[in-house]
């Protein structure tokens, strides 16, 4: 029995030692599934967070192009809303005039000309284009009431001049052949001070330009008249004589480029068009076409004028240009003196009395002629400086024989206008002012220019008379 029990405690003792390797087996088979899930719950959280990140990161962009897309949307409408605005406030200045007539007539003794509305489209239409702004300078009128008017989230702001307050170097509307060559060709001429002693702007014409050239002003003169002129010939300015003649061919020079064209023969379509002229470098653009970056206003040339400059409107050194186009001879043009004297002084009036001063043409030659009656400039400003105060220009005689050619070279009207409108929406960051301090994700800017003239006819189908907010010489969107 002892050897049975022996045995039989032998084989439950076996039983156990070999019944331990299989739980430990077991048990490390139990703890690698463990790992195994684990390790397949960690890939799963990190796949689940990279397609969260994803997902995050797509719907943020999404969300950020549609907010940028609804804000560039709001900034255009923005700008479309400023610019018709501007058109209907043109529109609208014969009734204007005529609440403002009796002052005027009080003041000056006549009646007005036209009014620049345009100049004060920005700020009449604040409102409009700035609602937010508008309500708080606290003016004491409740806008919100007005229909059409209350938060945007957006602005606009608005430039807009005459073309005929710049020099024209395009082709005339109102006058072609040698009277529009030689009309352009004084212009021009007296634009770069040819007709002065001593100019400030000789440097620019001493020097190469941009194809290794050496162009003077009467070489700059013809090749902007041979541009738009429809013949081959080159023009030959006379400045001393005041004609001009043909003589070679216009394209000589052109073809003689590394790059070869011909000259064009038809109007200029636009002002970036000047870059292909010869002698019209970077120089010559920051001085005459874009003096001051960004500010449409400050140049002095333009493509769209008939040939006519409006003293109310136009700068000084514009209206000098004019005139010493046809009075080279008189110290007024000639004399640098004497033409510093006429911008200051002129320029000092308009800052006293932002108001137009000239209701006719004939009111503005008696000013450079020095004569009027006491309401008239020249008077005045003799009687605040004194008749021989150094500082008033020497008065200009005008011969008989071209009194109306000059007469005919100024205009107290305007009817081409530039308007520029800017839209913006969407304000990155505020100021504790509630100013934009951080851009707009929004911005539009629609160039436009207008033609006002109620004699000029559309073409078909639109022929018949000219639409109460005129016709687009030219439009576009950046």
């Amino acid at each position: 029995m002892l050897s049975a029990f022996a045995a039989s405690s032998d084989s439950h003792g076996f039983r156990r030692a070999s019944r331990r390797p299989r739980v430990a087996k077991q048990r490390s088979a139990r703890e690698g599934r463990r790992g195994v899930a684990l390790i397949i719950a960690i890939t799963a959280l990190a796949i689940l967070a990279v397609l969260l990140a994803d997902l995050h990161q797509s719907t943020g962009t999404s969300f950020a192009i549609a907010a940028t897309q609804r804000d560039q949307l709001r900034a255009e409408y923005m700008a479309r809303s400023g610019l018709n605005l501007t058109r209907l406030l043109v529109a609208a200045e014969p009734n204007i005039r005529q609440v403002v007539t009796p002052y005027y007539v009080a003041l000056a003794g006549r009646p007005p000309p036209m009014l620049p509305v345009w100049r004060m489209a920005d700020s009449l239409l604040k409102p409009f284009c700035d609602y937010e702004a508008t309500q708080a300078l606290q003016t004491g009128i409740d806008f919100g009431s007005a229909q059409g008017l209350g938060e945007t989230n957006g602005r606009c702001t608005i430039v807009s001049f005459a073309e005929n307050a710049k020099i024209n170097v395009n082709a005339p509307l109102n006058f072609s052949g040698d009277r529009a060559r030689r009309s352009i060709a004084m212009q021009l001429f007296a634009m770069m001070g040819g007709y002065q002693i001593e100019s400030r702007y000789d440097p620019l014409f001493q020097q190469r330009d941009r194809d290794g050239q050496f162009t003077n002003r009467l070489d700059v003169v013809a090749s902007i008249i041979d541009w738009w002129d429809f013949d081959l010939d080159r023009t030959v300015f006379d400045p001393g004589r005041a004609e001009v003649t043909s003589s070679g061919s216009e394209d000589d020079l052109y073809r003689r480029l590394d790059d070869p064209y011909d000259t064009k023969n038809a109007p200029l379509d636009s002002l970036e068009e000047l870059r292909m002229i010869r002698g019209i470098g970077d120089d010559f653009w920051a001085t005459f076409v874009e003096p001051t970056p960004n500010d449409p206003d400050a140049r002095i040339v333009t493509i769209y004028g008939s040939g006519a400059v409006n003293p109310n409107e136009a700068p000084p050194e514009v209206i000098l240009a004019r005139l010493c186009s046809y009075l080279e001879g008189q110290p007024l043009c000639s004399n640098p003196a004497e033409a510093a004297k006429f911008v200051q002084l002129l320029s000092t009036a308009r800052a006293l009395v932002p108001l137009p001063f000239f209701s006719r043409v004939s009111d503005f030659l008696a000013f450079i002629e020095g004569r009027g009656g006491p309401r008239d400039l020249y008077p005045m400003l003799q009687g605040f400086l004194g008749a021989d105060n150094p500082l008033l220009f020497q008065p200009v005689t005008i011969p008989a024989g071209i009194r109306t050619e000059i007469d005919n070279s100024f205009v107290t009207a305007a009817r081409i206008l530039t308007i520029h409108v800017t839209g913006q929406s969407g304000c990155r960051e505020m100021d504790d002012f509630g100013e934009c301090v951080g851009g707009y994700r929004g911005e539009v800017r629609l160039n436009t220019v207008v033609n006002f003239h109620e004699l000029w006819t559309p073409p078909p189908p639109n022929a018949g008379r000219m639409p109460g907010l005129g016709v687009f010489h030219y439009y576009r969107v950046e």
